[in-house]
């Protein structure tokens, strides 16, 4: 039975999730304010919700974008408790993939080497996808959502295999199959929207794409570390019995 291991990881995971939170106020979340000025000014209808304004599944921009701050039909718990609520599951759910990976590979999480698995977490599920997919704000054009997560997660399922090939196998035919599955969907090219006009300047964009691929570097950081703190110090015991 691994419940000690389970458990250390959902509380890192929860631990992440929380500090995701104020990192996200600190820029992400103005920056989506910000946007939704032009949205309205605009009278622009866009079907993102926030999970799609990070890419399907980023968990650094899942800050719902309704007008709302307080508690609505649309945000049950206000602006802030939803997002926290949101992380908090994110950072359990990506913190369970962590160390179920971990597992299936039979490798340790430690505090020397958390770090490490955080950033291989954030290049395959941030990073990489947002070379061809890059974060959203409101009232900008987007492909259809469906497909937009189809494509996330090929890309994600790619890259990670990418990722093993490169780190974990010393062949090189390893190490060219690894390039070729990361290159590989942003050859293929993630879908597009028909009509790419938008009412939000440029700059803003941008600048929401630099800002949140940074928190969600922070936040695979933190993931990283706590997992490996989490494990060694509460689970160590039942992976060596």
């Amino acid at each position: 039975m691994l419940v000690k291991y389970l458990l250390a990881t959902i509380v890192a995971g929860l631990f992440a999730g929380i500090l995701l939170t104020p990192a996200m106020y600190v820029r992400n979340v103005p920056l989506i304010l910000h946007a939704e000025e032009y949205e309205n000014a605009g009278g622009h209808e866009h079907s993102n919700d926030a999970a799609a304004a990070a890419t399907a599944a980023a968990p650094a921009a899942v800050a719902p974008h309704e007008h709302e701050e307080e508690a609505s039909p649309a945000l049950p718990f206000g602006r802030f408790g939803n997002t926290l609520l949101i992380n908090l599951v994110a950072g359990a759910g990506f913190a369970l993939i962590t160390g179920a990976a971990a597992l299936f590979l039979g490798r340790r999480i430690t505090l020397q080497n958390g770090i490490y698995w955080g950033l291989a977490g954030f290049f395959i599920f941030n990073l990489a996808p947002a070379f061809s997919l890059a974060p959203e704000l409101p009232a900008m054009p987007a492909a259809d959502l469906a497909t937009r997560q189809a494509w996330w997660l090929i890309t994600v399922l790619l890259t990670a295999g990418g990722v093993y090939f490169i780190v974990l196998r010393d062949e090189i035919w390893a190490k060219v199959l690894g390039i070729a599955l990361i290159v590989a969907p942003h050859i293929y090219g993630a879908p597009e929207a028909d009509d790419l006009t938008s009412s939000v300047p440029p700059t803003l964009a941008s600048e929401f794409a630099v800002s949140t691929l940074a928190t969600n570097l922070f936040f695979w950081v933190v993931l990283g570390t706590a997992l490996g703190w989490a494990i060694q110090h509460y689970a160590q015991s039942e992976l060596d019995a």
